[in-house]
């Protein structure tokens, strides 16, 4: 009996693979075939086709089912599944920064400005308290405050010019003034007062003239001053067109040198007298008028020949109630 040898795989593979190495495949050309291209299989559950609608999942994906390896160790099965986002429209939050450009900045530069002007308008450090004053001695330091009208406004207000002018229309008797303003709230005044030289009495008030013949109200005290009655309304005098009401003259101011000269020559206790028609003189105590005219020329002669026709009337009996010598040539007596 025979027996047949046993079968084993393992030979069979290996002649099978020798077989394959041994005789490489052959073409009818006698060329060698190349080898089949490798086929790429697809998932199906991946696989979208144009035109089969694929369902959305909506439900939570399943889990994946564990394996175990030859090692021993879990691993999870893989499954590949499609997601469709639709149209939502995501967006970042974002925060949008103003843009700068040359207009803001020329407003908030505007603004600054504003907001400086009225500081320094209000604040209290720029506003004049008083001003300082000096040069004055019958004009008191508040009269000429009040009338800068800068008292309680803030110093930026002042205008130097306008104060000065403010300052000679209300003071006529000021011959001239200078405004100095200085910060924070300085308003310096420098003053110059008028000498008085003639206290002038008409029709019922008094008045102070000085050397330019400019007359203003007495103010204070002053020594030495000739007093003048007048009877009337002293000659017009011509002041230059434009001339302020401050600089406007009263008298002429030769009509005061010769009020001045002829002053010392007056008896003691009697004052001086101005007549419009007879110009300068004096009454005497025996009640006679005394005239020298409008003007000082020859008072050393005009005393001269006074003295001579006194002499000259007493002694023939005459009492003459008014002697003028205004002209030498022809005095004249009444």
């Amino acid at each position: 009996m025979t027996t047949k040898p046993a079968y084993n795989r393992s030979d069979f593979v290996r002649q099978r693979r020798k077989s394959r190495t041994s005789n490489p495949p052959r073409t009818t050309t006698g060329v060698s075939r190349p080898a089949a291209a490798t086929r790429t299989t697809y998932r199906a559950e991946s696989l979208l086709l144009p035109g089969k609608p694929v369902a959305r999942q909506t439900s939570q994906p399943m889990a994946r089912p564990q394996t175990r390896t030859s090692r021993g160790t879990t691993r999870g099965q893989r499954y590949d599944i499609a997601f469709s986002l639709g149209r939502a429209d995501v967006r970042a939050p974002s925060i949008s920064l103003p843009q700068f450009g040359p207009r803001w900045v020329s407003a908030g530069i505007t603004l600054a400005l504003v907001f400086l002007l009225y500081t320094l308008w209000t604040a209290s450090t720029f506003t004049v308290q008083a001003a300082e004053v000096t040069g004055a001695a019958r004009l008191g330091v508040s009269e000429i405050s009040l009338a800068t009208d800068m008292v309680g406004a803030p110093i930026f207000m002042a205008v130097p010019a306008q104060i000065q002018e403010n300052l000679r229309v209300a003071f006529p008797d000021v011959a001239s003034v200078e405004v100095k303003v200085a910060f924070p709230n300085r308003v310096i005044v420098t003053v110059e007062e008028r000498m008085p030289l003639l206290s002038w009495f008409q029709y019922g008030g008094t008045t102070w003239i000085d050397a330019d013949g400019v007359a203003f109200t007495p103010r204070g005290e002053a020594q030495g001053l000739i007093q003048v009655s007048s009877n009337g309304v002293p000659p017009l005098v011509q002041n230059p067109e434009g001339t302020p009401i401050y600089e406007m003259k009263f008298i002429a101011p030769e009509m005061v040198q010769a009020i001045v000269i002829l002053a010392p020559h007056v008896p003691s206790g009697l004052a001086m007298i101005y007549d419009p028609q007879y110009g300068m003189g004096w009454q005497e105590a025996s009640g006679r008028f005394v005239y020298f005219g409008q003007n000082t020329d020859n008072i050393p002669m005009k005393l001269a020949v006074y003295d001579a026709l006194v002499a000259s009337l007493a002694q023939q009996g005459i009492q003459p109630t008014l002697i003028s010598v205004e002209y030498l040539e022809t005095p004249i007596y009444k």
